[in-house]
């Protein structure tokens, strides 16, 4: 009590302390006009002009005061109101920012229940408002005790990568900031969540990894041996060069095949090193362009049925179908001795999904009889992991037709 009425703040403080104060301050200046003022005049004039001055006195002093403190009182209303109002327009502010943000934003009470939802957490996590309020956040976040401690401990969390849960049961990459929104010693803490959808940078991430490592061996495996093998073979040339010309004309001219070869595996790695960027809906024009430069570095015919429009894909699956076709054109570039490929694209309508389909008309190959690679084992994992199926259709001379069907969205793993 005593420090708000000495150091007051807000305005009930202020207007108590004058409550308090103005007695005060009366009381002597009615007291020394009583013994001082009104007694002299009564002494000196008589009764009739002491007692009009002290009509007089009365009547002005309370009006005067009163006066003043109103104007006090006003002009410390029209400031608090001056300043609701800006408090009003900076709420509105971000309430207009968080309701258009792409990002999630959320609120949690001291027990971890979700108090407030804005459209970007709808579409990030398939909830609406009304669904997901009230319920606890460990819901959307399996690692979220992990944070709760951080936040019991007072640290700030900051662009924390972690797993999310949708309403469909999908796990994604998010990008998580934790922010305190109540650190008044004694009250509970509330925490305001903002929550980005990085899985597909994480994809892109891996994309980078993993081609990276296909550029590795094939560096080791095919264009160092042969120019390992053109080094030895152009050695032995040159002493057949006039032992036995025929011979060494033979040998140059595979040399220069096996050269040419080379080339077009480093290029082939030169491209492979060159990123695919794309912006959000400008996936399917950026794939389109990808199959016809690689078709044209690998010198074989490119046919494209992909929709510009037709196959909507959602963002979280368009770096697994970039990944699937980059390492089906990688195996016909290496193995099939192609002509043509066809890369099609088209949507399934039960179950709602992707069906993505690479044929080449080259060698073809025994499915059974021969042991899959580490490209194709990584293209059957990815495919896997987003809810899809992939399947190898092929025989001697007959061509390859790579199957992938992906669906949209995957059955929730909480209902089994």
């Amino acid at each position: 009590m005593l420090p708000s009425l000495f150091y007051p703040r807000t305005l009930v403080e202020k207007i108590r302390l004058v409550r308090y104060i103005l007695p005060v301050i009366l009381v002597p200046i009615v007291v020394i006009y009583q013994l001082q003022v009104a007694f002299r005049l009564e002494q000196a004039y008589g009764h009739l002009v002491h007692y009009a001055a002290e009509i007089g006195f009365y009547s002005l002093v309370g009006p005067v005061v009163t006066w003043l403190t109103l104007i006090w009182v006003e002009r410390k209303l029209a400031e608090k109101e001056a300043l609701e109002r800006q408090v009003r327009a900076r709420t509105q502010q971000l309430a207009s920012l968080t309701a258009v943000s792409p990002d999630a934003i959320l609120s949690l009470d001291h027990k971890g229940r979700i108090t407030s939802w804005n459209q970007g957490a709808s579409r990030l996590f398939g909830y609406t408002a009304r669904e997901i309020i009230g319920h606890e956040i460990d819901e959307l976040l399996p690692d979220f005790a992990n944070l709760e401690k951080k936040i019991r401990q007072g640290r700030t969390v900051q662009n924390l990568e972690t797993s999310a849960m949708t309403s469909d049961g999908q796990l994604i990459r998010v990008d998580l900031t934790q922010t305190c929104l109540k650190d008044d010693p004694g009250e509970p803490p509330v925490s305001l969540l903002i929550i980005r959808d990085v899985t597909v940078r994480s994809e892109r991430a891996a994309i980078v990894e993993e081609e990276r490592s296909r550029i590795a061996r094939d560096l080791h495996d095919s264009v160092a041996q042969t120019l390992y093998f053109l080094a030895l073979k152009a050695d032995m040339t040159r002493n057949l060069i006039t032992s036995d010309p025929e011979q060494a004309v033979r040998n140059l001219k595979e040399i220069g095949n096996e050269a040419r070869g080379a080339i077009r595996d480093v290029r082939r790695a030169i491209f492979g090193l060159k990123p695919l960027e794309w912006s959000e809906g400008g996936f399917v024009p950026a794939l389109k362009q990808f199959v016809k430069d690689f078709a044209e570095q690998s010198g074989w015919r490119a046919v494209l049925d992909i929709p510009e429009n037709g196959a909507k894909i959602p963002p979280r699956l368009e770096p697994t179908i970039f990944r699937l076709v980059q390492e089906s054109l990688n195996n016909v570039a290496k193995h099939a001795n192609a002509r043509t490929v066809h890369v099609s694209l088209h949507h399934l309508d039960s179950p709602p999904g992707i069906l993505l389909e690479v044929v080449d008309d080259g060698e073809g190959f025994e499915v059974e009889s021969v042991r899959l690679g580490w490209g194709i084992n990584q293209m059957k994992k990815r495919c896997m992991a987003a809810g899809g199926d992939l399947r190898i259709e092929s025989s001697p001379t007959e061509g390859t037709r790579i199957r992938a069907e992906i669906p949209f969205k995957i059955l929730d793993k909480r209902n089994g």
